[in-house]
């Protein structure tokens, strides 16, 4: 309880922390308010910000941000019904017919104060889990972190939309991805490709900028208009705030319902917000229908999209396992950061852990008044034109990217990795099971070469390993039999035999390769390889039959594509603040008609921030 308190008062007397805090729950709201940038994308897009703070306030800045990123995202949701990610959709359903019965400002309030609540459950299931979790990490040793990582390669399952030999695949490509650089064993260079520039492995930042923000943000999207939206009124903000406490059962059983479908890796917030509504509609009864504004359809998924932030803190933090894709991104992110999350984490640093409880705790509270005195504002903000707003976030990608890794070899892993991307997106290939492939690769590999050498054969035999490996079967069989049909992805598209073959190949090539390794290099190639193997020929056999009659993906935005090409080769040549000032200028004046004043005026402003951002870093 003390560590609990000392935490506490290290972030209130540190005004680093502090102004972190800060930072990071205005950059969340204004991020989830923005369209084309949700949690993943804009977890990327800040890095850069964080690493500025330093370690620690740049954690706190990233958990602040990842608290409240979807609070904000509920306002167009509710005000416009147009979600800005799958999280807010559910709120859509009775927040936007409130909206059209005029009572939008009390659905937001209803929100804000269901979000806040819901964040205060899951910061203190974190902090209840750390005891525990000390309790049981002495008992944890190679051959169970190896088996942990294992099982959490299989939340694949959820992240794959239906199709699990396409997430599968994708882990493969991760884990391969993550063998890229020297081997910290043997010392033995793995697919580096005679390139200094790949020795210390691949830049976390350039793969989930190319795999998740550049094909988002350069898809054909048309821009919803709303002339006049809606405007959210204090008065009424204030009144949906109050009212929550008329159904504080169903707000605390929501929470609850989140936190424990966060805990479980793989599932995340879309899952927590809608069983949060069905459980709502199932045990909660209202004088207005459901789907028709009824304010429990808007509180309960709220509270569970809050609440499921602290659930899945606790094995990303405590096991190194991300409990969503979001998660791994956030992984990553400490990763730039150096911070190393994981066992030794919890019984080396557990102050740490409490810390960022503490920041989830106060970036919720602390968006509260900032939502009610912002709330006129952001009913305009969300009314920005999504072909205006994605110039200023692929600049901001860019420079994600860039500034972790000055250099050219950044730039062209950021080409490269967009290219998969894309490739992926156009295949029905699911892009998450990627990211935790490559999070959770160098887990599995040091856990099953530290067996290997202590423990042999017998590691299998320890009860730790037993008990998780029977609960992945466990796992395995349940999806198997959960979903007897085809899934939509599972029809493929056009492109999918591209992506299957080019899985495939990097299979073979991988366990060719391992043949000409040291043991403790190669082990992991032939365990990837293999798998991507079986898990391409399993997609053959369901896609094939299907093939022909599938449609082709849609094109990217073919000039937005270039002029980010183009500021790719600025940026890695030049200069990156002149690289994301074109960028701005020209998307501006091409995509968004905006005229040429204003249109420069953004970009140089836009050059400025990323000018300050490069002169930030350490």
């Amino acid at each position: 309880m003390q560590a609990v308190f000392e935490a506490l008062a290290g972030l209130v007397a540190s005004p680093t922390a502090l102004a972190a805090l800060l930072a990071g729950t205005l950059a969340g709201l204004l991020a989830g308010l923005t369209p084309g940038v949700n949690g993943r994308a804009g977890l990327m897009l800040v890095t850069p910000i964080a690493v500025g703070f330093g370690p620690s306030a740049g954690a706190v800045f990233l958990i602040a941000f990842h608290s409240v990123v979807h609070t904000s995202g509920s306002v167009p949701a509710i005000l416009l019904g147009t979600p800005t990610s799958s999280t807010e959709a559910a709120t859509a359903v009775d927040g936007y017919a409130m909206t059209r019965r005029g009572e939008g400002a009390r659905a937001i309030g209803a929100t804000l104060s269901a979000s806040a609540f819901g964040g205060l459950v899951g910061a203190l299931f974190l902090f209840m889990a750390v005891p525990v979790a000390l309790a049981l990490i002495i008992h944890i040793g190679a051959p169970e972190v190896a088996a942990l990582s294992a099982l959490g390669l299989l939340s694949v399952a959820a992240l794959s939309g239906g199709w699990l030999a396409g997430g599968l695949m994708a882990v493969t490509l991760g884990i391969l991805i993550a063998c890229v650089g020297i081997d910290p064993f043997s010392g033995v260079p793995r697919f580096t490709f005679g390139l200094l520039g790949l020795w210390d492995g691949v830049n976390a930042a350039a793969l989930v900028t190319g795999l998740f923000v550049v094909p988002e943000l350069c898809a054909r999207e048309p821009a919803t208009l709303h002339p006049n939206p809606p405007q959210a009124r204090l008065s009424g903000v204030i009144k949906g705030c109050l009212e929550v406490v008329e159904h504080r059962w169903l707000l605390l059983r929501s929470s609850i319902i989140g936190v424990v479908v966060g805990f479980v890796p793989g599932l995340g917030a879309s899952a927590a917000v809608w069983i949060a509504y069905g459980h709502a509609r199932q045990t909660h009864v209202t004088a207005i229908p459901y789907g028709e504004g009824a304010i429990a359809g808007v509180i309960a998924p709220e509270a569970a999209n809050n609440s499921k932030e602290g659930g899945s803190l606790v094995p990303t933090l405590f096991l190194g396992i991300p409990g969503s894709s979001g998660m791994g991104i956030l992984l990553a992110a400490f990763a730039t950061l150096g911070i190393e999350v994981g066992p030794r984490m919890l019984t080396k640093t557990p102050e740490f852990v409490f810390l960022l409880g503490w920041s989830n705790i106060a970036s919720n509270l602390l968006a509260v008044p900032l939502c009610l005195l912002l709330a006129p504002a952001m009913s305009r903000f969300a009314n920005l034109r999504r072909d205006q707003v994605v110039p200023v976030a692929l600049a901001a990608a860019l420079a994600a990217t860039a500034l972790t890794q000055p250099g050219v070899s950044a730039m062209a892993q950021l080409v490269v990795f967009s290219a998969l991307g894309l490739l992926l997106k156009g295949s029905n290939v699911p892009r998450a099971p990627l990211l935790l492939g490559f999070v959770l690769g160098p887990g599995i590999e040091l856990g099953l070469i530290r067996s290997s050498m202590v423990y042999g054969w017998s590691a299998f035999a320890r009860p730790g390993v037993l008990i998780i490996l029977g609960l992945a079967a466990a796992i395995i069989l349940a999806t198997s039999w959960s979903r007897p049909g085809l899934s939509a992805k599972e029809t493929g598209a056009r492109l999918t035999p591209v992506a299957i073959g080019l899985i495939a190949l990097a299979s073979a090539l991988a366990v060719g390769f391992a043949t000409t390794l040291p043991t403790t290099a190669g082990g992991i190639l032939y365990v990837a390889g293999g798998l991507g193997l079986v898990s391409t020929a399993l997609a053959v056999v369901r896609v094939w039959p299907h093939w022909t009659h599938a449609p082709w993906a849609e094109a990217p935005d073919g000039p937005i594509l270039a002029l980010f090409v183009g500021a790719l080769v600025i940026g890695g040549l030049i200069s990156l603040p002149l690289a994301a000032g074109v960028l701005v200028c020209a998307a501006l004046m091409l995509r968004g008609r905006v005229g040429y004043p204003k249109a420069a005026l953004v970009a140089l402003l836009t050059a400025g921030a990323v000018l300050g951002l490069e002169r930030l870093q350490p």
